[in-house]
């Protein structure tokens, strides 16, 4: 709420003097910070059932100068989200949260998950200088913190991108994680590149699935040739994201239809 001090006079009679008159001043105050949020969260590890929704969650601030929060518009589901509401990776996410052990076990609870999030900034930490409140942006959480699964975010502005004004935020929330996990995979794992993959001949197993179909954009992009593996009722969409042998795995077995393609 902005507050105008305006100008006041004190009237003494005949030649009346003015007091406080200059120029106005701005006074700032605000109401109470928020402290709350709904979110999706976990209690403890387990089935379906350990999953609630809370309206309660304590709103979440900026600790470090290169955070931003940003305001949830969409979020995606992934298969990491399924497994950590199991347990998966507890022990290790638990260390990477608490690298000296400081914090009492279960400290984690009540865990928000999910990793994608596409919205826009609220607030920028001190060092933050290439995005500003009001962007749009779409973003990649890693598991070891809060997630997405809420009204609010925090995150580090590495793991921030702006959003391409050609995708809505649901479509957008679709992406970030499961397009960073192809990369990892072919970059850190098979040592493909752009610079070396025109020529190369790429076979991807599982290819209709969320890391196939990036992993055939992100190779067909870099120059590859990509022969695709997967059902036949996914041969068009195999077709549209440009894959340039496709192989119905339950015709034959795979290693005699590989046979028979050129190599």
């Amino acid at each position: 709420m902005h507050i105008v001090c305006r100008r006041s006079a004190l009237h003494l009679g005949r030649g009346s003097i003015l007091a406080g008159v200059g120029k106005e001043r701005g006074i700032h105050s605000s109401c109470p910070r928020r402290t709350v949020m709904p979110a999706w969260v976990i209690d403890k590890y387990g089935s379906n059932d350990v999953l609630r929704y809370n309206e309660n969650v304590l709103f979440p601030i900026i600790h470090y100068p290169n955070e931003v929060i940003i305001k949830v518009h969409a979020a995606s589901l992934n298969p990491i989200d399924v497994n950590m509401r199991s347990g998966y990776g507890a022990k290790s996410l638990k260390m990477s949260r608490d690298p000296l052990h400081i914090k009492t076990s279960g400290s984690e609870f009540p865990l928000i998950l999910g990793r994608d999030v596409s919205g826009t900034i609220m607030e920028c930490g001190l060092d933050v200088k290439y995005f500003k409140p009001g962007d749009q942006v779409w973003a990649a959480v890693p598991p070891w913190k809060q997630g997405t699964f809420a009204e609010f975010v925090v995150a580090s502005v590495n793991e921030v991108s702006f959003k391409p004004k050609s995708l809505s935020h649901t479509e957008a929330a679709s992406i970030p994680y499961v397009t960073l996990t192809a990369w990892a995979a072919l970059v850190n794992s098979c040592g493909l590149s752009k610079e070396k993959c025109p020529g190369k001949r790429v076979l991807i197993l599982g290819s209709s699935g969320g890391i196939g179909t990036s992993s055939i954009q992100l190779l067909k992009a870099w120059g590859a040739h990509v022969t695709a593996v997967c059902s036949g009722n996914a041969f068009t969409l195999m077709k549209d994201l440009g894959a340039d042998d496709i192989i119905d795995y339950k015709v034959a077995p795979l290693e005699d239809q590989l046979k028979t393609r050129d190599q």
